[in-house]
């Protein structure tokens, strides 16, 4: 069985490891658009009071090791830019660019999200 992981910060990283703890034949590939796939979010208050002060301190696991640990294919600097679901594959673009296709037997999406900022005066002081 083939899985596919679209984000690869707490979501999909969490998914990521359950999958292997359920299954050592499984394949898991997990893409992450940025470089990063670990990152303390709790620390954040920490870091923006100067607490922490080195802005590294709040990245838990690099994709390395924890692809090492967990015997998945990880993946960072790799956008899913478009599933097709009927033939099963994804689209994914690297940094550099190049375009390919993957294909899956199982696809989870746990890509992340942005907020949405209201236009309200004075919301940039």
């Amino acid at each position: 069985m083939k899985y596919l992981i679209v984000g690869g910060v707490a979501g999909g990283a969490t998914a990521a490891a359950r999958i292997r703890r359920n299954t050592e034949k499984a394949e898991i590939i997990m893409f992450e658009k940025g470089q990063y796939i670990s990152y303390a979010n709790c620390g954040l208050p920490y870091y923006i009071g100067g607490v922490i002060d080195d802005r590294n301190k709040l990245f838990v696991q690099t994709p390395e090791a924890f692809g090492k640990r967990f015997n998945i294919d990880v993946r960072t600097n790799s956008e899913v830019v478009s599933v097709d679901v009927r033939k099963k594959t994804v689209a994914v673009r690297t940094k550099d660019g190049r375009e390919y296709t993957e294909k899956y037997d199982k696809l989870l999406l746990s890509p992340g999200a942005s907020p949405v900022v209201p236009p309200l005066q004075g919301i940039d002081s």
